[in-house]
């Protein structure tokens, strides 16, 4: 089976972030990192959905799964949203 959906985005885009709201960009379908440090992260769907996840990341270093919202309290890193048609957008 093709993993080509998996590698392919339509487009970056600034990363909002927030402790309490879902990106208004979002949803994501992965992040690209830029910057190195810690990342929180709510992940649009699965058991740890609503709770944050702590990631440690590095330059250039992807997160290949939907993303919802990007938490404020504990970032340190620097990313980029990559928005793709193959994950809904706005929330739901």
């Amino acid at each position: 089976m093709s993993s080509l959906w998996a590698e392919t985005y339509d487009y970056p885009v600034a990363v909002t972030l927030s402790d309490t709201k879902d990106d208004p960009a979002g949803n994501f379908a992965a992040l690209l990192v830029t910057g190195a440090g810690n990342v929180v992260v709510w992940t649009r769907g699965g058991p740890q959905a609503s709770l944050p996840l702590t990631i440690p990341v590095v330059v250039g270093q992807y997160l290949r799964f939907p993303i919802r919202r990007v938490g404020l309290t504990n970032t340190t890193a620097t990313v980029l949203g990559l928005v793709s048609s193959i994950v809904a957008q706005g929330g739901g």
